[in-house]
């Protein structure tokens, strides 16, 4: 009996031994975890110097319609937008500009990507890790070739987020640069006419006498019409904005470049 219970004492001596040895390994497993998820951080921080981290949530419906750290940045942007409108420039080429620099250059993590013939839009984080919502061309921007609507067709135009994009962004730099009254009164409305139109409802843009655009309109008949005169500007806008979300260089360097 005496060497039975000699017997069981060793073998919980030496299941206490595996049993130290594996809370030691999950310890140093745990450690390890935080470690990488730590350097991931710091690594995320020196890469993304200068930009801003994107906010925890959908990055195009933001309280109040947008991001206000982007203020500083609104200001520089304006004055660019000045100086395409003095070289002769288009409006559709400084959204273009407008719409690479935001999606590109000032977040941590693209707005949006674009991959298996869908747009992927950022809406928070996992972790480290971006999630991101699938859309379709025609959801993300309400751009359709169309000139009639029914009811749930006239929805989904109004509700495209790229008109929270028109607001948020564009909007504010075209409200910055409303700021100056006299320069803004210079400018050619070939120029701020398309400006405006893709602010929506916020621009106030009269496309026929007494009949101003807005797509929150719930008349059928009516945002039909009012879309027919705006459609061809539109469609330079949503286009120009799609070159400049998916370019892989900036557009118009060439002429940003400071000159010496």
């Amino acid at each position: 009996m005496s060497n039975f219970e000699e017997r069981i004492a060793a073998v919980e001596t030496k299941l206490d031994e595996v049993l130290q040895l594996l809370k030691g390994k999950n310890a140093r497993a745990e450690y390890q975890a935080k470690y990488y998820v730590e350097r991931r951080e710091a690594a995320l921080l020196k890469e993304n110097s200068g930009r801003l981290r994107n906010p925890d949530r959908n990055n195009l419906d933001l309280p109040r319609g947008w991001d206000k750290r982007l203020g500083p940045k609104v200001h520089e942007w304006a004055e660019l937008c000045y100086r395409f409108a003095a070289a002769r420039k288009s409006p559709f080429e400084f959204m273009e500009w407008l719409a690479f620099t935001w999606n590109s250059c000032t977040y941590w993590n693209k707005v949006i990507t674009k991959s298996g013939g869908y747009f992927h839009l950022f809406i928070g984080f996992s972790g480290t890790k971006p999630l991101r919502s699938k859309w379709t061309e025609n959801d993300l921007f309400g751009s359709v070739r169309r000139t009639t609507f029914n009811r749930i067709q006239r929805d989904q135009f109004r509700d495209a987020p790229w008109w929270k994009w028109g607001f948020g962004v564009l909007g504010k730099v075209v409200h910055q640069m409303k700021e100056e009254d006299d320069r803004w009164a210079e400018l050619d409305t070939r120029f701020t006419r398309p400006l405006l139109l893709m602010m929506g409802g916020y621009g106030l843009v009269e496309v026929r006498q007494g009949l101003y655009f807005d797509q929150h309109e719930d008349d059928c008949n009516k945002i039909g019409k009012m879309y027919a005169h705006a459609k061809p500007d539109l469609d330079r806008g949503w286009k120009a904005c799609k070159r400049g979300l998916f370019s892989k260089v900036e557009p118009h360097a060439e002429f940003i470049a400071p000159t010496v």
